[in-house]
């Protein structure tokens, strides 16, 4: 068995490689017939184009044109150069129609994490339609709290509660979440409702144990607390959720709440927090077209005109069943109904 020895590669692989530029300038000429309309083609100087020639006659050892005031004519060798070369151009052409084809799709995996309750809530339930417009995207909806937000191999778009800090992340401000007293219609109809949060003293109070996590509940979710003991704690806002629909208590829910379960009533007291939703991608995503179209799906799937609940300004759940099909487009129509 016959082999290349190491001698042989490392010489191989040290010899200088013909310059593609080169290449590319004598199939212009050779292929427009002059080096003025190659020039033209290429955007560059006649005196470039003869000095590229140049080095690639040097480089082949071989002369390649015949140049006259007729015009050129290719030598045997500019013949055979040709041929390789159109080969090559071909498969240039070839991979960059292949890659821009494949920048262009929107198949692939696309991993999105946000937290349990706006994940279940909210993303999930809007996937259908999306991943019916796009039959190539797998998504995987993430929401353990314990793996970083970002990084290699984990969530290419994020939605939470924190403004990221890294410089590569391109982040904006997606929805604005407002916190409200909920009970079941029964649970009222029984005990009453609270009018205040100082009046809860006297009612089951089931909490959300990951709630003071969040920016704006950090410094309420102490004095919640010292005003009654929560009767059930939970980390999952699907339990709270159905704990509270079945009458088991009052609860601190998102305003959006009362689109989720007919059961369910928003107490009339003011928002305990108003905490702001963030999405976040690294910026050499932007141009990744799964990952732009998940964006762009998460803009519409939050889109505050749709969905008023998520504007900054509160607007109370008691008026959610007046919004018209096409949304708000003015905030001033429903300006007496806010608290």
């Amino acid at each position: 068995m016959t082999g290349m020895t190491k001698s042989e590669g490392g010489d191989r692989l040290g010899r200088e490689l013909v310059d593609w530029s080169d290449l590319r300038t004598f199939y212009a000429v050779a292929t427009a017939g002059s080096m003025n309309a190659a020039a033209d083609q290429l955007g560059v100087t006649q005196s470039a184009i003869s000095k590229r020639l140049g080095q690639l006659e040097l480089r082949l050892g071989a002369r390649l044109l015949d140049r006259s005031p007729a015009g050129i004519q290719l030598t045997e060798a500019g013949i055979e150069a040709l041929d390789h070369v159109t080969t090559m151009m071909r498969a240039s052409q070839s991979m960059e129609n292949t890659l821009r084809g494949l920048e262009t799709r929107t198949h692939g995996e696309v991993k999105v994490w946000s937290n349990d309750g706006v994940l279940s809530y909210w993303i999930a339930p809007n996937a259908s339609a999306f991943l019916s417009e796009n039959p190539g995207l797998r998504l995987s909806l993430l929401t353990d709290r314990y793996l970083p937000k970002s990084g290699p191999g984990y969530a290419d778009v994020v939605i939470s509660f924190e403004q990221p800090k890294v410089a590569e992340l391109i982040s904006f401000p997606l929805a604005t979440i407002h916190y409200c007293v909920f009970s079941s219609r029964d649970y009222a109809d029984t005990y009453g409702s609270p009018t205040g949060p100082l009046d809860v003293g006297g009612h089951r109070l089931l909490n959300h144990s990951l709630y003071c996590e969040q920016p704006g509940w950090r410094e309420k979710t102490p004095q919640i607390t010292a005003l009654v003991e929560p009767t059930l704690m939970t980390d999952c806002s699907t339990a709270l959720l159905h704990a509270t629909a079945s009458g088991a208590g009052i609860s601190v829910m998102p305003s959006y709440a009362a689109r989720l379960d007919p059961r369910l009533v928003a107490l009339p007291i003011p928002p305990l927090a108003s905490v702001r939703l963030w999405l976040s991608y690294n910026e050499n995503a932007r141009r990744v077209p799964r990952i732009r179209s998940v964006v762009e799906w998460m803009r519409d799937v939050f889109d505050r005109k749709k969905n008023p609940w998520f504007r900054e300004e509160f607007i109370t759940p008691n008026v959610f069943d007046k919004i018209p099909a096409g949304g708000w487009p003015d905030e001033r129509i429903v300006a007496s109904d806010r608290d």
